[in-house]
């Protein structure tokens, strides 16, 4: 009997223990459950305050960036408008003759020619057109012919007022078209010839100067120079390989 006593005093102990324990635990875990639900909401404050925040300065911010695109885009038609003002910098809306390029042609060598007698001016005799020595152009690629005949010219006038004794290779490259962001309306083409010059360092250094000045919108997309290792008249001469690029509009629709 009397150890039934103990051991059901030792159960009522231990249960004690148990529950007294529980209810430590139950107390820590409410405790950190209100310390835990506490931080949360402060930091939903905090993040409700920041992203209002956030928001102000996120369309503060864009007003900024969109008044700046807006003065970008200004800017930017503003230097098209300067930059296509100029005479050349347009294709033509005529449609011509096909049969008349050669005969374009051949005036514009006769004036180099002359233009260019003083120095004993070279240049490859078809400018660039050989294949159409035999040949005419098809009615669709009549304009970019004319054009590139313009340009070509104008190359020549530029390469004669730099006092450029010789053109020994005029090659067009492949014609590309810019578009605008939407990849619809073309914005211009470039036409890509190369030169090859012979010459003084000073007559090139006057007609990459000039170029910035012509009629036609040029830049200079690359180039290669090579130095003569001859003696005499030859000593320092130059050979400048240049890829020119003209911008040029589209012809406005009728």
């Amino acid at each position: 009997m009397p150890k039934n006593t103990g051991d059901s005093l030792m159960t009522k102990i231990v249960l004690g223990v148990i529950i007294l324990v529980s209810f430590l635990f139950l107390g820590i875990v409410v405790y950190q459950k209100t310390m835990f639900g506490s931080a949360v909401g402060g930091k939903q404050e905090e993040l409700k305050a920041y992203k209002d925040k956030g928001l102000g300065n996120l369309n503060s911010e864009k007003n900024r960036l969109e008044k700046q695109l807006n003065s970008l885009q200004e800017a930017t038609k503003d230097m098209t408008v300067m930059l296509f003002s100029k005479p050349g910098s347009k294709m033509s809306m005529e449609v011509g003759d096909p049969l008349k390029l050669k005969e374009e042609l051949y005036k514009v060598q006769n004036k180099i020619k002359e233009a260019g007698a003083a120095i004993n001016f070279q240049f490859p005799f078809w400018l660039g057109f050989d294949k159409y020595e035999h040949d005419i152009p098809s009615a669709a690629d009549l304009p970019y012919r004319v054009k590139q005949l313009d340009i070509i010219k104008e190359i020549g006038n530029l390469a004669l007022a730099s006092k450029v004794p010789e053109i020994s290779g005029i090659e067009f490259l492949e014609i590309k078209k810019v578009f605008a962001e939407d990849n619809k309306e073309i914005l211009y083409m470039e036409f890509p010839v190369k030169v090859i010059l012979k010459c003084r360092n000073e007559n090139l250094i006057n007609l990459l100067y000039k170029f910035s000045a012509a009629d036609i919108p040029f830049r200079i997309d690359s180039f290669k120079i090579k130095v003569s290792a001859e003696e005499g008249e030859a000593a320092g001469r130059l050979t400048a390989e240049l890829v020119i690029v003209a911008a040029i509009l589209p012809a406005e629709k009728t």
